[in-house]
């Protein structure tokens, strides 16, 4: 049997729970729960399926498979299973806990549409996720809240506010497949402790990218570990949930501090390893609406990067502000939001001091589509954070319960001119969904169709670099996809 349905066999064999435990098993939200005596052990199931087509990728410039076939098209499908497993045991007022996960994943088709398609091969790849332990306070400290003390250790997901500066600890594609679903975003050798507290909760934390550069065929991020600190003002919306779920905090302020004390300097370019080794994060946030003006909404973030190693110079800084308003006394709750972010570029490469923008960890964040991927076509094949002045207007309604449709546009400039072009203007882009919740629990369809246009700054620059087809990239990109996601 060949080795990648081995992999797959194997995945499919995660997800069957035994079938004795069918008698004392409780169906819940969060997946499937059994009392050990006193323990709880939890199976959980996060799968994902989505198809893909891209027309006249890279603006016309076409996009290249590792073996040097050029693509004026592509069509592709990824998909991913990831069972979990989780036990927590009470000890006292407290109790301990685990969490264990593998993600299956697959690519199938001509691969993604980067200017260079690292799924072309069509890869598959089985790899644990998350792998950690921890202790929650429960009622021990009574007087600051249940759990108010949790502290970590392992491999695991953790995220900063809507995930501008960190969010993602796992790059995906290339050899990982699923580019586009990304299903993996554990850090390694985490300890995070969280105080989970109101009105103020905080967070400390050591975290490393998970990198392998082997699997990623050199393309994955430069190898970083950092530690750092957030604490955030807040108020719930909902009970107290907001003290330990960013979902729940109705309003929230923000500040936090990271310092990246290691990082692979082998890894070229602006935001490689020898810029991020001593590289030193500041950063203040909000998000939400206050309860006198619950139809209004704002939220914004302003950071800094410094490194004073001789060798790496670095000041640079992003910032956005996005306000919104809700009308919710009309049908379908129609939604407005704006917003203007920057992320700097280096006007004087001259010197020795880099003003480039290092995207560190961000990615899909908690608020959805357009929260940190800038776009399904500039942000998955075009471009990232950094050199980047964007504007996007985003309206969404909701029809039903269970369906919300919308479109967003966006104006993307460069911060600074790259060379060997005359303007700054990137590109213009819109997409249009709709997000179903299907009468199957835990089910849910999102139907996507796009196009990007680029402007005359994108299209001097690429032909100044030589990018494909000179002729040709001028040309607007479209793109159609649908993602099914199941969560048990």
């Amino acid at each position: 049997m060949p080795r990648h349905r081995i992999r797959f066999a194997l995945a499919a064999l995660l997800l069957l729970p035994p079938a004795a435990w069918a008698e004392d098993a409780a169906h819940e939200k969060n997946g499937l729960s059994v009392d050990l005596g006193g323990a709880t052990l939890t199976l959980t199931l996060d799968a994902g399926f989505g198809g893909f087509s891209v027309a006249n990728p890279q603006f016309g410039g076409a996009s290249n498979s590792p073996s040097g076939e050029r693509a004026g098209k592509r069509g592709w499908f990824e998909g991913f299973a990831k069972p979990g497993l989780g036990l927590e045991q009470p000890l006292g007022d407290s109790s301990l806990y685990a969490g264990l996960s593998a993600i299956a994943s697959f690519t199938r088709g001509n691969g993604e549409a980067q200017a260079s398609a690292g799924t072309a091969r069509q890869p598959d790849h089985l790899a644990l996720e998350d792998a950690f332990i921890g202790w929650r306070s429960g009622l021990t400290l009574a007087s600051w809240g249940e759990d108010a003390v949790d502290l970590s250790l392992g491999n695991q997901g953790f995220s900063i506010g809507d995930g501008f500066l960190l969010v993602d600890g796992t790059a995906e594609g290339w050899r990982r497949a699923a580019y586009v679903m990304g299903p993996r975003a554990a850090f390694e050798r985490s300890a995070i402790l969280r105080l989970n507290t109101e009105p103020l909760r905080a967070d400390l934390f050591h975290l490393a990218g998970r990198v392998d550069q082997k699997r990623m065929l050199g393309n994955d991020a430069p190898a970083t570990s950092l530690y750092g600190a957030n604490l955030e003002w807040f108020g719930s919306a909902h009970k107290d949930h907001g003290r330990s779920e960013y979902a729940e905090r109705a309003w929230y302020l923000g500040a936090t501090w990271l310092h990246l004390y290691e990082a692979d300097r082998s890894v070229a370019g602006n935001q490689g390893g020898a810029n991020r080794d001593g590289l030193q994060v500041y950063a203040l946030r909000l998000g939400g609406s206050l309860p006198a003006l619950p139809d209004f909404g704002l939220y914004g973030e302003y950071a800094v990067q410094r490194n004073d190693s001789s060798n790496a110079k670095v000041r640079a800084r992003a910032w956005y502000v996005e306000p919104q308003y809700t009308a919710s006394a009309l049908p379908w709750q129609p939604k407005l939001a704006y917003r203007f972010s920057r992320f700097g570029g280096d006007d004087n490469t001259g010197d020795t001091t880099d003003r480039t923008w290092d995207a560190l960890f961000s990615g899909g964040g908690p608020r959805g589509l357009g929260s940190w991927d800038q776009g399904e076509i500039y942000a998955r094949y075009i471009g990232g954070n950094s050199n980047l002045r964007s504007q996007l207007l985003h309206l969404s309604m909701q029809p039903d319960t269970a369906l919300t449709v919308g479109a967003i546009y966006y104006r993307h400039d460069f911060d600074v001119t790259p060379t060997g072009a005359g303007s700054k203007r990137l590109m213009d882009e819109l997409d249009v969904y709709a997000q179903w919740q299907t009468p199957l629990d835990g089910l849910s369809l999102t139907a996507l169709a796009a196009f990007g246009k680029p402007a005359v700054g994108q299209q001097q620059s690429a032909r100044a670099n030589n990018a494909g087809n000179n002729e040709a990239v001028g040309r607007t990109t479209w793109l159609g996809q649908f993602v099914l996601a199941y969560a048990f």
